[in-house]
């Protein structure tokens, strides 16, 4: 039977037209992608043959690179239109290890009726060459005149607008909950979530925005269209769900951004099991691939079908788990932890569980009072059993990379990252994390389009535009770095870290009266937020507000006992208080310290800190010495070139070369001083990663003291603030008889309390 030459059959009870694109059963019409109508043509002409992949491919796509994957792609849409109820087999019959068959009748509605034009035997053996000549010329006509044939189907097609744009992107609004039980909107959630992370796997999608993200158009009254172009996406999918009793029914929609045409309307309604439920979420994740004429790869079309949990109970779990984690403070954190925990509970095989017990341990840590220490262990075996039971969770390495991350195991954690993003390319935090990583490393260029990647998968995230600040601040670009932190808090004006990190950066900027503004909104709107809390009162000794420094910490120390023990170290030393220091610094010594310091947290490179300012030289050489040995390896004159980890790279060299001078390894310290003032001089003092007033320590402490005024009055010109105090510091006695050195520093501390008199008459003032 000859089907050929795009004229119109029919394979059972549907009209088939291959020049429209079109199939059509009394009042039903579907549009279907010209892919999926080559394949079926092709099955038509074939009718009742069993053909191979391999043959379908060689035939109908040569040259082109496309998997077997996109074969049974294209078959699961057939059946899926062409099939009634859950009869997938009544059209196309699968043959196990041999390929498919049509197996419906098909006709030649040219048959019904008499047509001049047929003209016997020779028409009928052209019509059977029909479909592989039709091939042929669309593969010639796609080489050299791909905009014309496209702007034809487009007109013939709408739905094949997706496609003519070329942007393969997409967002899922939150699903509407249809029943009238308020209690199933967490089990709606659930629905939109998992579709969500299916999605995010596909690497074929340019674009998935995040939950975070969409969450904001919740029972918007919004057009599409504006949606679509406030997050910067070609289609947007959006259902209803009900549940009654043990039924579920979900209601589906794909729209074309662009014009508000519907590109795929589907209704499911099945008996209520995890089973369905997985199904019918992989089904719609299916089609919303195949409108958008996306290629699965052998393993994205595998993973498409794993079933997540086989408990609905445990997914609920999950689900509110996230959405506490969502909150980023600590009392919404411990909660996260139990929805987990409880998850895991119902579900022990539940791998997305363990993966959410991880990150949530991982917060904790920043937003809660739980030692980084303390949160290792767990977190590695949360992540280990996640990956025994999904080997390829990029959520899971993701987490990895995060953990390794915090046992500063940085190369380990940069090829984890890496990992996470080849199997969830879509997944923003995967992105985000991989960018600390690299920033912690110096590599802010390379940070830059990771965390504008993790931005536009989740535009609407605030935790990644406080990120993007910091990375064009790092960069030294700041009048940038400040729009996108107001913007930021525009769009998200309680979220705490937004204005955290406007403070740091005016602080950086020497405008401490204004920092401090900024982190006392900071603080008051996260109380439980222990890095915010303990940074206002940093900012308070850099005012010389001693009074407020020393209330700030008593209420830090209440709230927090463990982790807030120690941080006033720095304001008895700020006002060369040494015997208080001294006598603080001894209980913190006798403590667990964790390795290094993060988040306010007292480390021990924190209490070698405190050492040196106060003095005991010894002291601190011998706990830098155990923390990074190779800045006193020295042989050959060969010093290692870089120091990756803690805060103080730009000026930790500086601080271990004075304790080499002190010992008499002249050679060696002064090839460390030497290093750090080449380094400085590609640097900027106040903008980025500044190095301040380094340069005027390692002259002082070379006695070279006219480049050390030289550089304490360049320094105070450009803004310099960020620890003023340290020049009070027994190291620059030698420099107190010079008198325009007294003239600087009198300047400087004048400067200080003008800004501390600002701040006390403007801190209930508007910030902006």
């Amino acid at each position: 039977m000859a089907v050929g030459n795009n004229r119109s059959f029919k394979v059972g009870d549907w009209l088939i037209e291959p020049d429209l694109d079109r199939i059509s059963r009394g009042s039903v019409a579907m549009n279907i992608r010209p892919q999926v109508m080559e394949l079926l043509v092709y099955l038509a002409e074939r009718s009742g043959q069993v053909v191979g992949s391999g043959k379908l491919l060689d035939d109908l796509w040569p040259g082109k690179i496309v998997t077997s994957g996109s074969v049974y792609n294209c078959i699961a849409e057939l059946r899926h239109m062409l099939a009634s109820g859950d009869d997938r087999q009544t059209y196309i019959e699968t043959i196990p290890k041999h390929g498919y068959r049509l197996v419906a009748p098909v006709s030649d509605l040219a048959q019904d009726k008499p047509d001049v034009d047929q003209g016997g035997p020779a028409a009928t053996s052209a019509g059977r060459m029909a479909v592989p000549l039709f091939v042929t010329i669309l593969v010639v006509a796609l080489s050299v005149g791909y905009y014309a044939l496209d702007r034809y189907v487009l007109d013939q097609n709408p739905a094949r607008s997706i496609q003519a744009q070329a942007d393969r992107s997409i967002a899922v609004l939150p699903f509407r909950n249809l029943s009238a039980v308020a209690e199933d909107a967490i089990f709606v959630d659930g629905i939109h979530d998992d579709i969500l992370m299916r999605l995010a796997k596909v690497s074929s999608l340019e674009k998935v925005i995040s939950r975070t993200s969409v969450e904001q158009y919740r029972d918007t009254d919004k057009s599409m269209s504006q949606i679509g172009q406030e997050l910067d996406v070609a289609t947007i999918l959006e259902g209803g769900v009900q549940r009654a009793g043990d039924r579920v029914r979900i209601n589906v929609q794909l729209i074309d951004a662009a014009t508000d045409r519907h590109l795929w309307v589907e209704s499911y309604d099945r008996q209520l099991t995890a089973e369905n439920l997985f199904a019918i979420q992989n089904e719609i994740s299916r089609e919303i691939v195949g409108a958008l004429q996306v290629v699965l790869t052998d393993e994205e079309n595998a993973r498409l079908q794993l079933m997540p949990t086989t408990s609905l109970e445990a997914h609920a779990e999950f689900v509110l788990g996230h959405r506490e984690m969502a909150k980023r403070t600590a009392d919404e954190l411990f909660r996260a932890r139990a929805h987990f925990e409880k998850a895991i509970e119902l579900d022990s095989k539940y791998a997305l569980a363990y993966i959410g017990l991880a990150d949530s341990l991982a917060l904790q840590v920043v937003y809660a009072d739980l030692k980084s220490a303390d949160s290792l262990a767990p977190r590695e075996a949360a992540i280990d059993r996640a990956l025994a039971l999904d080997p390829l969770s990029g959520e899971a390495y993701a987490s990895l990379g995060s953990l390794r991350l915090a046992e500063f195991n940085d190369q380990e954690a940069e090829e984890y990252f890496l990992k996470g993003i080849e199997l969830s390319p879509n997944y923003a935090t995967a992105h985000q994390s991989y960018a600390r990583a690299l920033r912690r490393g110096g590599r802010f260029e390379e940070a830059l389009p990771h965390i504008r990647k993790a931005i536009e998968l989740d535009p609407m995230a605030p935790i990644l535009t406080q990120n993007l600040g910091s990375v064009l601040w790092e960069l030294g670009r700041v009048e940038e770095a400040h729009a996108i932190l107001l913007k930021g808090i525009e769009r998200n004006p309680e979220f705490p870290r937004l204005y955290g990190i406007m403070a740091l950066q005016l602080l950086q900027l020497g405008r401490v009266g204004e920092a401090a503004n900024w982190m006392r909104a900071a603080a008051r709107l996260a109380p439980s937020d222990f890095g915010l809390r303990t940074f206002e009162c940093h900012l308070y000794i850099e005012l010389g507000a001693y009074q407020s420094a020393q209330h700030c910490y008593d209420s830090v120390e209440e709230a927090f006992p463990e982790r807030g023990f120690g941080g006033r170290i720095f304001l008895y030393i700020s006002h060369s208080q040494y015997r208080e220091a001294a006598k603080l610094i001894e209980q913190l010594a006798q403590r667990d310290l964790t390795t290094y310091a993060g988040d306010g947290i007292p480390g021990k490179e924190h209490l070698a800190m405190a050492y040196f300012l106060s003095g005991e030289v010894g002291k601190a050489r011998s706990i830098w010495q155990d923390l990074w040995p190779e800045l006193y390896d020295y042989e050959d004159g060969i010093i290692e070139p870089e120091i990756q980890q803690g805060p103080y790279k730009i000026g930790l060299s500086a601080y271990a070369a004075y304790t080499l001078y002190v010992d008499g390894q002249l050679d060696h310290a002064n090839d460390l001083f030497d290093r750090e003032l080449d380094k400085m001089q590609s640097m900027n003092r106040t903008r980025g990663s500044g190095f301040g007033a380094m340069d005027v320590f390692i002259h002082a402490m070379r006695d070279e003291k006219r480049k050390a005024i030289s550089a304490l009055r360049e320094a105070i010109d450009v803004g310099w603030r960020r620890g003023w105090w340290r020049l009070r510091s027994p190291y620059y006695d030698s420099m107190r008889e010079d008198p325009e050195w007294v003239d600087l520093v009198n300047e400087l501390e004048t400067d200080i309390a003008r800004q501390r008199q600002w701040y006390e008459n403007h801190m209930d003032d508007p910030l902006f």
